[in-house]
């Protein structure tokens, strides 16, 4: 929410599926209904005044140059004619400045009109609602920042794991190592390939941890946001290898054998 207000009504609620533009909340409009009549009231007061002087103007004008006529016959002195040009100089200036208050005026009515604008809130993007974190009634402040009212997941097809790895293995890993993980709620095996090992160190009881991010298909929706996950990383393979089995390396004397002996 970019502006403050008491949420008037909610038109989504955890797991709600929105589409790009739906209406999940609404705000009391009130309050920003009547800025928009004052400053509705300012604009048109604000035209009447430029009106009233250009009006003066032209009346300043007119007498400036009935004092022309009358200074040519001089009939009235220099600084009465003086004086009426003085006074058309000085209606303009303020039919300027009252033209500006038209300007300021309307541009006012804009940002109250944008404002109730920011009273219906809308999803940025399709996705599904996985927080909401306002009721109906609660009042809702943006004053350093916009205040979040819902959490939405694009794409729960694709996941992303957030694992810790301790410094002394974070040189083994490199982008692209197949991951193999398990979570609490199911007995199998998940894979990832890890995307990104973060720079920033994360020091958690004088051990230092950096963040690898593990990119997980998840079509089958079976990974939830937030699970717990206990990660194995791949950092070698290698493929057609000739495998012997450890009894052929273990040589254990017979009898016969001490007997020979």
């Amino acid at each position: 929410s970019q502006v403050s207000g008491k949420i008037q009504g909610l038109y989504a609620d955890f797991n709600s599926i929105v589409r790009q533009g739906d209406i999940i909340a609404k705000l009391d409009p009130s309050l920003f209904e009547t800025q928009i009549e004052q400053n509705r009231a300012n604009l048109i007061r604000a035209e009447a005044d430029a009106e009233r002087m250009e009006v003066s103007v032209e009346d300043a004008k007119k007498q400036v140059a009935r004092a022309e006529d009358l200074a040519q016959q001089t009939l009235i002195p220099e600084t009465e004619l003086d004086a009426a040009l003085l006074a058309v100089l000085t209606t303009e200036a303020q039919l300027r400045s009252a033209q500006a208050q038209i300007t300021q005026a309307a541009a006012s009515l804009n940002q109250a009109q944008v404002n109730l604008d920011h009273t219906i809130i809308t999803a940025p993007i399709d996705g599904i609602v996985i927080s909401r974190t306002v009721d109906v009634g609660q009042t809702v402040a943006a004053s350093m920042q916009a205040p979040i009212l819902f959490l939405l997941a694009a794409d729960l097809t694709k996941m992303k794991v957030d694992a810790n790895i301790d410094e002394s293995d974070v040189g083994r890993i490199r982008p692209g190592q197949i991951v193999t993980f398990t979570v609490d709620a199911y007995p199998e095996e998940f894979r990832g390939s890890v995307s990104q090992i973060r720079l920033e160190p994360i020091v958690l009881n004088n051990v230092v941890t950096y963040t690898t991010v593990i990119d997980v298909p998840n079509a089958d929706l079976k990974l939830k946001p937030g699970m717990t996950a206990t990660v194995t990383l791949e950092i070698a393979r290698r493929n057609n290898v000739v495998r012997v089995p450890n009894a052929a390396l273990r040589f254990r004397a017979t009898a016969d054998m001490f007997t020979s002996l």
